[in-house]
């Protein structure tokens, strides 16, 4: 709101994008907290399942596409993506289930159905990022249920599970890594192949320069430090301009506009845009439409201020579930694990992708509000509700 009163050049367009996008922050946060508050004490952890079934079923979808699309191809359509747009779609959706999946695998009654039932849901939270080849949608799936897992080792039940038994669920996850990358490997070596290689591109030359003036101002910079371009260097170039080392690149790109533009720009999600268009005096040579750095962007738009903000708010609610997740009460525990890992995990992932916007932020808004009101509603001190 201080950006938009003060520090906007276009007040109309700047409440225009707020109203777009941080008003809609604010409404399904309300909407979220107001469900949680009002949901029942009675019920159970079976929340977490539904929650994680209703999250799936843009996954659900994609699979049955996929499989009409297999049929009739007579292959596995690997990169298939159905009626998406962008596979990241899939991936963010499968992020979130599979939080509300394990974290309910974890903490259900000790019922065997159960347990092969949520494994099964799962295992569909891998599937459908991994056959739309999204690596960041797989890859957090696998780490949010490593990360769920340690926490439930370490901090909630490290006391009752013995080192043995830590080390072998801890292993079996790496290997279930490893596993889903070797066959993203083989379905199509050149995407899940040589990444790093691609990434360190990202890391060199002037990113201004890199992207007003084109690739070659990179190959320059390469060739004056006596690097041959091979076939393999030929590919990290490419990848600057629409691939892994875009997205290092973009993130140097925005990293240094926002130093010039400290307060953002207008509240725009075409902030990134605006900003090298006009350092570049004219379009760029290379054009991206965002910096795939949710962080940097929301920075460029609403200001460094903004952004810090939003980041204070993600670690509060990341605090209060972690306080949730150790308060040793079976009716909470489990929610404040699902409201720790899913702020954490929201944090690391717009360190990725631009997921601090459109119904990506309407998501985390109700999700992180929803289950902070739950915690508060089953939890008589946190309601005033003392007892004498």
């Amino acid at each position: 709101m201080i950006q938009l009163l003060f520090f906007s050049t276009n007040y109309q367009q700047a409440f225009s994008n707020f109203r777009a996008e941080w008003m809609h922050f604010i409404l399904f946060s309300i909407i979220g907290a107001g469900v949680g508050l009002l949901t029942p004490k009675k019920y159970s952890i079976k929340v977490l399942l539904f929650l994680g079934i209703a999250f799936s079923i843009p996954l659900y979808i994609h699979l049955a596409l996929t499989f009409i699309k297999g049929m009739k191809i007579g292959s596995i359509p690997w990169g298939y993506w159905g009626i998406n747009e962008i596979h990241g779609d899939l991936g963010y959706t499968a992020l979130q289930a599979a939080i509300f999946l394990f974290t309910y695998f974890l903490y259900q009654p000790k019922s065997w159905l159960a347990k092969i039932t949520t494994i099964g849901l799962l295992i569909i939270c891998v599937c459908s990022p991994l056959l739309a080849a999204s690596r960041g949608g797989t890859g957090f799936v696998f780490i949010s249920i490593l990360f769920i897992l340690l926490a439930y080792f370490f901090i909630a039940e490290g006391n009752k599970i013995s080192l043995r038994n830590k080390l072998i669920g801890t292993l079996s996850i790496l290997i279930l890594i490893t596993g889903a990358y070797q066959v993203g490997l083989k379905s199509d070596p050149n995407r899940w192949g040589g990444i790093l290689s691609r990434v360190s591109l990202g890391f060199e030359g002037d990113p201004g320069s890199i992207y007003c003036e084109g690739i070659g101002s990179l190959e320059s910079t390469l060739k004056s430090k006596g690097v041959i371009i091979t076939p393999a260097i030929q590919k990290g170039l490419d990848s600057i301009v629409d691939g892994d080392g875009a997205r290092v690149m973009a993130a140097r790109s925005g990293l240094s506009l926002t130093i010039d533009n400290p307060m953002g720009i207008d509240q725009s999600k075409q902030a990134y845009q605006k900003a090298i268009t006009k350092l570049c005096n004219g379009a760029p040579a290379i054009f991206i439409s965002h910096t795939h750095n949710a962080w940097v962007d929301t920075a460029l738009a609403i200001g460094l201020p903004g952004s810090a903000l939003l980041l204070l708010v993600l670690i509060t609610y990341m605090y209060r579930g972690r306080n949730a997740l150790k308060a040793n009460m079976p009716s909470v525990t489990p929610f404040g694990m699902a409201l720790f890992a899913s702020a954490l995990l929201w944090i690391l992932r717009g360190l990725l992708d631009s997921v601090l916007r459109d119904q990506m932020l309407e998501m985390q808004a109700f999700v992180l509000a929803l289950l902070l009101g739950i915690i508060i509603a089953k939890t008589p001190h946190l309601r005033g509700g003392h007892r004498h």
